[in-house]
């Protein structure tokens, strides 16, 4: 009787000292099996680039086509004319938008040496101003550094874009690839997608066939079309304005206006660095632009939007910082709705507590 009671006891202690190690073995296996996801996302970076560039492409598109096939289109013909209709406009744009987009900002790189020898007039003067009231602000020193490390990040990305061109239009193997996915997955993308959900558990699978189009169609079809929006009008009134630049910053805007926040940081972005040839400049394209922000903002963003991702706005800073070290671009591109759709699959996990009674 003493044996047995001993091994009872024996066997509630390893089961004790188990829990107790699997517990604290949690996280080393998450970070673990996290480390070797990232490589083999790193190893696979290009098909996996590829699928995904494809996927969101088809995903976008399979929208029209619906469209057309409950108007008693064919889905081949359909297919046929929506892409048809895509390199038609990706042709103008080429042919029409793009040479203006290079020209400005082969000149905005051109002509920074002279917006810095104007912004350190500026600085000088304000540093003499604020030194005749008495106010010991060494304005000169923290302006031409931030001058500095500004202007060496623009000439970067505008003498950039040529080559990002070049690069684009040279990847025509990629670019197939990707067309042969937008294809595949607009022919029978049902059934593929509908083959990977039934390898899932019926409650997560359920879940998450619900949560994944929903969150890329808020994000892609309202963010897309406010930060088109906004780019568009903004070009046309810096055109109007006769803002130097004015189209290329209207379109940086708008492709920033893509992201969460991103908007908002391109105007400031734009209006700091017209201050450098003028105070007054940047002061009316900051004015300018906040007004037609606020206006896109709004008065249209919560029409076409709506319950956008649901995510709290901490999270959806995180989720792009992560997407960014995790696949660049295309992972800022992407962290939203994949932060919104993991947020609304997991909310079937979520425990459920007791609703607490009313204070009376």
């Amino acid at each position: 009787m003493t044996n047995r009671l001993n091994s009872m006891r024996s066997s509630k202690l390893t089961l004790k000292l188990m829990r107790w190690l699997m517990s604290w073995l949690r996280l080393p296996l998450f970070v673990l099996n996290g480390w070797a996801a990232l490589l083999l996302i790193d190893y696979f970076r290009t098909p996996l680039k590829i699928l995904i560039v494809g996927a969101v492409i088809a995903f976008l598109l399979g929208h029209p086509l619906r469209w057309m096939e409950r108007h008693g289109i064919k889905k081949a013909p359909a297919i046929l004319m929506i892409l048809a209709v895509v390199l038609v406009v990706l042709g103008l744009l080429g042919l029409t938008l793009v040479p203006i987009l290079v020209d400005q900002a082969q000149a905005l790189s051109t002509n920074f040496p002279a917006l810095e020898q104007s912004a350190s007039e500026q600085v000088q003067t304000l540093d003499r101003w604020l030194q005749s009231l008495g106010l010991p602000v060494n304005v000169s020193g923290m302006a031409l550094h931030l001058s500095s490390q500004l202007s060496q990040q623009l000439q970067a990305i505008a003498t950039g874009i040529p080559r990002l061109l070049e690069g684009a239009i040279g990847g025509i193997f990629e670019t197939f690839l990707i067309i042969v996915i937008v294809l595949y997955l607009l022919l029978r993308g049902a059934s593929l997608w509908n083959g990977i959900f039934e390898w899932l558990p019926i409650r997560l699978g359920t879940q998450l066939q619900t949560a994944l189009p929903r969150s890329f169609r808020n994000y892609f079809i309202g963010q897309g079309t406010v930060a088109l929006m906004l780019g568009s009008l903004l070009a046309i009134v810096f055109t109007l304005f006769r803002i130097p630049y004015g189209f290329l910053f209207g379109v940086v805007i708008g492709t920033l206006a893509l992201f969460p926040y991103g908007g908002t940081i391109g105007i400031a972005l734009v209006s700091l660095l017209l201050a450098f040839k003028s105070i007054w400049l940047g002061l009316t394209v900051l004015a300018i632009a906040t007004v037609i922000d606020q206006i896109v903002e709004n008065g249209v963003a919560p029409r076409l939007m709506g319950h956008l991702t649901g995510l709290h706005p901490v999270w959806v800073v995180i989720a792009i910082l992560i997407g960014g070290k995790i696949a660049g671009l295309l992972g800022i591109v992407l962290a939203v709705p994949v932060a919104s759709t993991v947020k609304d699959t997991l909310e079937i996990y979520k425990p459920k507590r007791p609703s607490t009674p009313a204070m009376s």
